[in-house]
C-alpha cells in the first residue's frame, strides 16, 4: 500500500496525560494543531530531565531519547499494552498484509512486533508528526527491513489494504472535531475484517467517579517517582495539547466510522484499549 501523505502537519503519537482535574488534555497527535506553534509562557521540567514549554508540551528536541522511559513511568500498563497489542495483531497478520502504527514515537512497539516471527512476512509502517521523533524511530528500526518509518500526518495517510491500524494514545492528541474524519478514514481504508487498535486516556462521565480515579492516577505517579511540581507541570503542559473523551463518545464515533465489533481489552483507571474490527 501507499504510505504517501499530502502533509506532514500531523502525525498521533504515544501519550501520558494526567486527567482533567489538573487542567490537561494532549500532545502526541498526528495534528498541526498539537504539535506545532509557539507558546507564552517558560520553560517547565515534567520528569526525567525533560524540559517543556509551559502549556505547549512537545515531542521535539531531546524528548525521544529520554521518551520511552518516562512515558512507562506516567502511563500504566504501557509496557503490557505493547506486549497486548503485539499478540492481537498476529490474528490480521496476513502473509503480504500491512500494519500501520499512527504515532509511532521512537518505534519501540514496532520494533517488537516485527522481531515477531508471525510478522516476516508483512509490511510495517510507522507514522509520526514530529521530525526528532521519526530520526529515532529510523535509527531504532534500521536493522528491520520490513519497517519503515514515514514523517507525515493521520488526517492524509493513505490506509488503503492496511490489515491492522494501531493508534496507542494518538487519538486523544486529535482536535475532537478532526477525530471522525480521521476514523472513517481509517475504517475506510482497513481491509473488510481489519482491526483498529485503539488505546486512549479517557473521562468518566460521573464526576465523583472521575475524582477518585483522578486520584488514583495521582498516587501511580508519585510511587513511580515524580514530584508533585513535576505532575503539575507535565499537566500544564498538556492543557492545549490533548482532549480526553469518555469512553461512550468513542465507542459512538468507532460506530459511526462503520466498525462493527467493538470491545475493550485492557483497562487501569482512566486508561483504556480498544479492539475494533471493521
Amino acid at each position: 500500500m501507499s504510505t504517501k501523505t499530502t502533509s506532514a502537519a500531523a502525525t498521533l503519537a504515544p501519550a501520558d496525560i494526567p486527567a482533567p482535574a489538573l487542567g490537561a488534555v494532549p500532545p502526541q497527535t498526528v495534528f498541526p494543531a498539537a504539535r506545532t506553534g509557539g507558546a507564552p509562557g517558560g520553560q517547565i521540567t515534567v520528569g526525567d530531565d525533560i524540559v517543556a514549554t509551559d502549556t505547549r508540551w512537545s515531542f521535539a528536541g531531546d524528548t525521544p531519547s529520554r521518551f520511552d522511559a518516562h512515558v512507562n513511568k506516567s502511563v500504566p500498563l504501557y509496557l503490557h499494552g505493547h506486549e497486548l497489542i503485539r499478540k492481537c495483531v498476529e490474528f490480521f497478520s496476513r502473509p503480504g498484509g500491512t500494519i500501520i502504527d499512527v504515532g509511532c514515537s521512537t518505534g519501540t512497539l514496532l520494533v517488537g512486533i516485527a522481531e515477531k516471527p508471525t510478522s516476516k512476512d508483512i509490511t510495517l509502517v510507522g507514522i509520526d508528526i514530529e521530525a526528532d521523533m521519526v530520526r529515532a524511530a529510523r535509527a531504532n528500526c534500521a536493522h528491520l527491513e520490513n519497517v519503515t518509518i514515514t514523517q507525515g500526518d493521520a488526517l492524509t495517510t493513505d490506509y488503503s489494504g492496511a490489515n491492522a491500524v494501531i493508534m496507542y494514545y494518538t487519538l486523544q492528541f486529535a482536535p475532537p472535531h478532526q477525530r471522525k474524519a480521521v476514523l472513517e478514514r481509517i475504517c475506510d481504508g482497513l481491509v473488510e475484517g481489519g482491526a483498529l487498535l485503539l488505546f486512549e486516556k479517557v473521562l468518566y462521565p460521573d464526576s465523583r467517579l472521575q475524582d477518585m480515579v483522578q486520584q488514583l492516577y495521582l498516587e501511580f505517579k508519585f510511587d513511580n517517582g515524580f514530584g508533585a511540581d513535576e505532575i503539575y507541570n507535565k499537566a500544564r503542559s498538556l492543557r492545549s495539547v490533548m482532549a480526553p473523551q469518555p469512553t461512550e463518545a468513542t465507542y459512538d464515533l468507532l460506530r459511526g466510522a462503520g466498525f462493527s465489533s467493538i470491545v475493550t481489552i485492557q483497562k487501569y483507571l482512566s486508561f483504556e484499549g480498544i479492539l475494533a474490527i471493521k
